[in-house]
């Protein structure tokens, strides 16, 4: 129980590493890793463009803030109202001053996302032709694999192989049909034979001694005639002329 065990795991163990060196196997698994990486990309583009885009909304909100108060400081110095002018002229410095972080980050921004983009681009190609290689690659070895399984198929188909088989196949045939001609000689009567077959070639062989002289020929048939009737008178005749 425990060997037989082991043996299971054994080949499931054993499955599990032909299927690790399975070239197609590995080349789709290195192709999604590639996939995966691709899409984080597109994600990192994608947030590195809506930052861009909430910073350049952050720096016209702070240009317009810097803009209003710019404004209202002018309307306090028509006022003459020093004190508000100089709120406001504060204010628009706080919002000018964020507006310079805010172009100062933004074009940071740019910048970072114009390198993604980039490398975005570089790396859909490389995908592209990972993809490409891949097939290739898998046809390959499709191809190899009906190769190999071809040559080891016409490998076998030899001598020692299929034909040896034919041979020893035939050679069983021969014995069947042996085995089929002597059982129908058993149950056939083998002795009339022998006492037909022995007559005939007693009748061949008186035939040839008549041919030769060496026997009586061949038995005559006599037609049997019926006697002729003879007067007593005559009997006396032919006695008396012979004496």
């Amino acid at each position: 129980m425990f060997q037989r065990f082991a043996s299971l795991v054994k080949a499931f163990l054993n499955s599990i590493m032909g299927k690790m060196e399975d070239p197609e196997m590995m080349l789709e698994q290195t192709y999604q890793e590639l996939q995966s990486n691709l899409i984080q990309v597109r994600q990192a583009v994608a947030q590195a463009i809506a930052t861009e885009k909430q910073l350049e909304q952050q720096l016209q909100k702070n240009k317009d803030q810097a803009a209003t108060w710019h404004n209202r400081a002018s309307m306090a110095v028509q006022q003459s109202n020093d004190d508000l002018a100089r709120q406001a002229l504060q204010r628009k410095t706080q919002y000018a001053q964020a507006a310079n972080d805010l172009e100062t980050q933004l074009r940071s921004q740019k910048e970072a996302t114009n390198t993604l983009r980039q490398r975005l681009t570089e790396l859909e190609g490389e995908v592209q032709k990972a993809y490409t290689k891949k097939q290739v690659l898998i046809a390959r070895d499709k191809a190899a694999q009906a190769t190999s399984k071809a040559n080891e198929i016409l490998s076998k188909t030899t001598a020692d192989g299929a034909l040896s088989v034919m041979d020893k196949m035939e050679q069983k045939v021969l014995e069947r049909e042996s085995k089929a001609a002597a059982y129908a000689e058993l149950g056939s009567d083998n002795l009339d034979k022998k006492f037909k077959s022995f007559e005939g070639q007693v009748d061949i062989e008186a035939e040839l001694m008549a041919l030769k002289g060496m026997g009586p020929g061949p038995k005559l048939i006599v037609e049997k005639k019926e006697p002729a009737y003879v007067d007593s008178a005559d009997l006396v005749d032919v006695e008396d002329s012979e004496k």
